[in-house]
């Protein structure tokens, strides 16, 4: 059997800013607005921006996983792929990128996930990555008729669920898996995932339960950078990574930013100021920061309000808003403040992804925070 070393997983490469895109699975992606030209989501224009994002080597592709939307006009993300038939897909129409699944882990038990990730990963060639979430969004799992557990229970209830997909994609042969959750008699899958020794875990850990949780078991922690200073950063993204230093563990830290690049400041500033204050879906968002705030403990209520234009204009991420000059210096203050790898979401994906790759990426490249991409 054909193994692949983890190390040649695009996301272990040499960058000193990663790039990838996140949510183009679900209508609005990450911008809670009314304006024109937001992202409608469909599988054509889907594979067309995969493919120009794969081109141009963004090391990853992440879906978000979402079962309903949060009402509104827009009914925000209402419309979704399910995320291991989108990963499927898109690892088929690309060659580079690191392809990411995202998986409810009260959703879906270990031996078809186990099993769903090893397929991806061999479509792929060994470039998938599965991004763990415990669940938030109450009414999704009403939908299910899952149980609903109290809140660090969930992250206990991942760990075993994480352990038991572990095993499953590293044990030859037959065996018992007994735990808390899972009783289960001659667990049995093949073919094994090409990456050696499994594939890597991203999990998006704020609270205290989550952070343990990702310092612990993940290989990339997802993060919402609480302050937007450089000292401020630098310390929440050093203390995410000692914690995981502590468990013997190397973590990266990759953080959400939603993007606006105008020729100019002023217009960048005017249109973020058009689709968020003028169009933005305040219904839908306030629906949205309820359930995040009562369910998800990533972020104190305080703070949530203040976070409420920028969960319009990108669901919560870090604002990269100006010229591609202006973009690229504040890229230069996220590798200060620590941060490895950026997941990029636009109000339209086709024609803001052509922008950054043309306008951009030379910059990042000039300015020595990405090496030139070997075109494919």
């Amino acid at each position: 059997m054909f193994n692949r070393p983890l190390a040649e997983n695009p996301l272990y490469n040499d960058n000193k800013m990663k790039i990838g895109i996140i949510a183009m699975n679900c209508s609005h992606g990450s911008t809670i607005s009314q304006v024109e030209g937001a992202w409608e989501m469909n599988w054509p224009d889907t594979r067309e921006v995969a493919v120009m994002a794969d081109r141009a080597g963004f090391e990853a592709l992440l879906p978000v996983a979402r079962w309903r939307g949060y009402g509104g006009p827009t009914n925000f993300n209402n419309r979704t792929f399910e995320t291991y038939n989108w990963a499927a897909g898109v690892a088929a129409v690309t060659e580079y990128s690191c392809i990411f699944s995202t998986s409810h882990v009260p959703l879906t038990h270990p031996v078809a996930a186990a099993k769903q990730c090893a397929t991806i990963d061999h479509i792929s060639g060994g470039r998938f990555a599965l991004n763990v979430v415990c669940g938030w969004f109450k009414n999704e799992f009403e939908m299910f008729g899952a149980d609903w557990k109290e809140h660090d229970v969930r992250y206990e209830y991942a760990t075993e669920w994480l352990n038991f997909v572990r095993r499953i994609w590293t044990e030859d042969g037959e065996f018992d898996f007994q735990g808390r959750w899972f009783d289960s008699k001659n667990v049995w899958s093949e073919p094994k995932p090409i990456q050696s020794p499994m594939p890597p875990v991203m999990n998006a850990g704020g609270s205290e339960a989550g952070q343990i949780f990702a310092a612990t078991q993940a290989d990339m922690n997802f993060v919402i950078l609480k302050e937007r200073d450089i000292e401020g950063g630098k310390s929440q993204i050093a203390h995410l990574k000692n914690m995981a230093k502590d468990a013997g563990r190397d973590v990266k830290s990759w953080i959400h930013v939603y993007v606006v690049c105008r020729d100019t400041e002023k217009e960048a500033q005017d249109y973020l100021n058009h689709y968020v204050n003028e169009k933005g879906d305040f219904e839908a968002v306030n629906n949205l920061l309820e359930i995040f705030g009562m369910q998800s403990e990533t972020l104190p209520n305080e703070v949530l309000d203040e976070f409420r234009f920028h969960f319009i204009a990108g669901h919560g991420g870090y604002p990269l808003v100006g010229t591609p000059e202006q973009i690229v210096d504040e890229i230069g203050k996220l590798i200060e403040i620590g941060v490895d790898g950026m997941l990029i979401s636009w109000v339209d994906y086709k024609t803001e992804c052509k922008q950054w790759i043309d306008e951009i990426l030379p910059l990042m490249e000039q300015a020595g925070q990405r090496a030139p991409v070997k075109k494919l």
